[in-house]
């Protein structure tokens, strides 16, 4: 009869002590799966941002004209500002020429438009200076402008930086365009040298000291010999044919 009383309290005693040790079990199960679950979040995050990043997008490029030096990838990571206004779409269509001469010039990229010119001047970038020269051994300034006019815009320039300036108009530096010209007196009053404007104030040109190279119009050096800014103008094309 005494056993039979204990029972009931023997059964409450069991039941507490089970659902005791399922509450553990449960919790350590829930812990493990929270675990899980952070792992998988962080891994997903991390994969999102690598998928991201601006290096990749440039490598994703399928029309790439020229690899991006090292220390033009490097300095990259400052495009974004640059780019905000950028789709993912129309910044995978961007060659990486396009942010090279960007960086360099110091240009928002989508203004770099004429890749037939950069193209060029990236062909012949850094081909030393030699008086007379034509070739990729050696040229002077008015034979990287005839080479720049014809393969880019299909002009036959005369020969020598005095000539060319002659059958040009003249431009105000105010109005100057990518693709105008600008002439110096470099040796003495005369012209004796040319470039050709690009953008904020930057020009290309082959440099007695440094060969082909792009400058800054407000250089010293240069903006004390500027002589003036010319265009090409439609009529002048038949007196050089």
């Amino acid at each position: 009869m005494m056993f039979k009383n204990c029972m009931p309290l023997a059964l409450i005693v069991l039941l507490l002590t089970s659902c005791s040790s399922f509450n553990d079990l449960y919790e350590s199960h829930s812990s493990s799966y929270n675990n899980v679950g952070s792992t998988i979040q962080r891994t997903t995050y991390l994969t999102n941002v690598e998928v991201n990043t601006l290096e990749n997008r440039l490598a994703k490029s399928t029309n790439s004209i020229v690899n991006v030096p090292k220390e033009i990838a490097a300095e990259s990571s400052s495009l974004p500002a640059k780019l905000s206004n950028f789709s993912s779409i129309a910044l995978e269509s961007l060659l990486p020429m396009q942010f090279k001469y960007a960086i360099m010039m110091n240009a928002t990229v989508e203004k770099i438009t004429n890749v037939s010119l950069y193209k060029v001047i990236d062909d012949w970038f850094g081909t030393r200076y030699r008086f007379g020269g034509t070739t990729r051994k050696g040229i002077d300034c008015s034979a990287l402008m005839q080479v720049i006019g014809q393969y880019v815009f299909g002009w036959a320039l005369p020969r020598t930086a005095h000539a060319q300036y002659a059958i040009m108009e003249k431009v105000a530096r105010e109005d100057i365009q990518e693709g105008d010209f600008v002439y110096f007196h470099t040796t003495r009053r005369g012209v004796s040298h040319v470039g050709m404007c690009l953008q904020n104030n930057k020009f290309v040109h082959a440099s007695t000291s440094k060969g082909v190279i792009i400058s800054d119009l407000d250089e010293t050096y240069w903006d004390n010999r500027i002589i003036g800014f010319k265009r090409m103008k439609d009529e002048a094309l038949s007196l050089t044919n």
